[in-house]
């Protein structure tokens, strides 16, 4: 049975695909690592706060992730068909459900900051600090969505470069005003947590004038126009309830269930919310060119179903798992590296710091386990238009294990932080056996092209 494709024009399409996304994450990467570094300078209390604040902006990106890649899944089949018109009609109805979400969340952060920060933590300080961050960082919440989104089903035609212009000037800006408005250097006032959401939004702001720009002026593939939005007529509604629906549902479910996790983090105490957030930075490091790669394949196995070649798609998907358990190892290798490195970075107690060398240590066996998933699930069946089964994968394990379990052990039990964290990152093995089961079953490939509606919207 042949594992590996043998075809060097798929590996060249991989590297065009996964180079930009990879490298786009590493931007990302470095947003996080500035913010959760300058801020660990000042303290676990604002650490935490901006931690904790920022599991509402992480359910936001969450959703705009899963309204994305379930466009992304249908734009990809549509676009390996050459059926433009059918992606602005898919488009039409994401941004519509995006602007919904977008105020909600922002209405919540706005009018609903102490709520929201009580859910994660009894701290009063934290609470405080983190108060003063929602409120600044929910005034970015609407271009955000918009920029996210945009990014993510550009990918589906291969426009993956401009990502790469906006999230680097989107690093270069919020490193260098989190650096004036956090300490207070040259002349600017020091601010603290306040700088850093400030600094993020004058971030978010530069991205979305440049994806505007390159938009209006150099996208050439999808050209969506804005008049768009306010067409009356959408055939596609009910292949996109059918198809993307199921990926936005996976993502808020999902997202809702790390919320709660965090939840039990945080109320562990700031030493391991403090430990959590220095491995996440490291998670998000080593992941950078697994969720590339992973990526990548989405849109890869997106447009082959599209172009009807299925038997190609399967052995592509062999390909992507073997390639999965690779950069697992390598990855895990890189956490075992890099962890005691990292710490030094922080002016954390060194309980945090215990804390944070334990579980990072777990997140080593864990990555194995995510990488597969993530490829599997996200990458393949996702791709091929599977998303019901993913939703189911993604999201039980998560909900009737992890979720639950972490309550009893972390809340009530007392176990020790190294086997809580272990218990809440367990969904990850039963996610890759379930995808195992359904790519060995050969019934994930769904052409939603043949599905769609034939009238077009514009």
């Amino acid at each position: 049975m042949q594992l590996l494709v043998k075809d060097r024009t798929f590996y060249r399409q991989l590297l065009v695909l996964a180079l930009p996304i990879a490298a786009q994450n590493l931007v990302n990467f470095g947003v996080s690592m500035a913010d959760t570094v300058m801020l660990g300078l000042l303290g676990e209390v604002q650490l935490s706060a901006a931690a904790n604040a920022n599991q509402l902006g992480f359910l936001l990106t969450l959703f705009t992730f899963g309204i994305g890649s379930g466009s992304n899944v249908m734009i990809a089949q549509f676009w390996g068909k050459g059926d433009t018109r059918s992606i602005h009609s898919v488009l039409t109805i994401m941004y519509r459900i995006l602007l919904a979400g977008v105020l909600l969340f922002t209405t919540l952060a706005l009018a609903f900051p102490r709520p929201v920060m009580s859910v994660f933590t009894t701290d009063e300080a934290v609470i405080a600090a983190g108060v003063e961050y929602l409120r600044i960082i929910g005034l970015s919440y609407l271009i955000a969505g918009v920029t996210s989104t945009t990014m993510i089903v550009l990918r589906a035609v291969a426009a993956v470069r401009i990502a790469l212009v906006v999230y680097l000037s989107s690093l270069l800006t919020n490193v260098v005003f989190n650096y004036l408005l956090i300490f207070g250097n040259f002349g600017f006032p020091a601010l603290g947590v306040r700088g850093a959401a400030i600094a993020t939004c004058i971030a978010r702001v530069v991205e979305f004038a440049i994806l505007t720009v390159y938009l209006i002026r150099f996208e050439n593939r999808i050209r969506y126009r804005l008049r768009y939005f306010f067409t009356r007529r959408l055939g596609m509604l009910r292949t996109f309830l059918q198809t993307a629906l199921p990926v936005v549902l996976n993502e808020l479910l999902w997202s809702l269930g790390a919320v709660m996790i965090a939840v039990v983090i945080g109320r562990m105490g700031r030493q391991f919310t403090a430990a959590n957030s220095v491995c996440t930075v490291l998670s998000q490091l080593v992941t950078i060119v697994i969720y590339g790669v992973g990526n990548a394949s989405a849109v890869i196995i997106g447009n082959t179903v599209g172009a009807g070649k299925y038997e190609t798609a399967k052995q592509y998907a062999k390909t992507f798992t073997v390639l999965a358990f690779i950069l697992g190892v390598f990855s895990s290798g890189i956490v075992l590296l890099l962890k005691a490195p990292l710490l030094s970075f922080y002016n954390i107690s060194d309980t945090a710091k215990l804390y944070a060398d334990q579980i990072m240590t777990v997140y080593a066996v864990v990555v194995v386990l995510q990488s597969l998933a993530m490829h599997m699930l996200i990458g393949v069946l996702r791709g091929g238009g599977d998303t019901r089964f993913v939703l189911v994968a993604d999201v039980a394990f998560l909900w009737l294990f992890s979720v639950p379990m972490g309550f009893l052990t972390g809340l009530k039990l007392g176990w020790p932080v190294w086997a809580v964290y272990a218990i809440i990152k367990s969904d990850e093995f039963f996610k890759t056996i379930a995808a195992f089961w359904r790519l060995l079953r050969g019934q994930w490939i769904n052409d939603v092209t043949k599905n769609s509606s034939k009238k077009s919207d514009f």
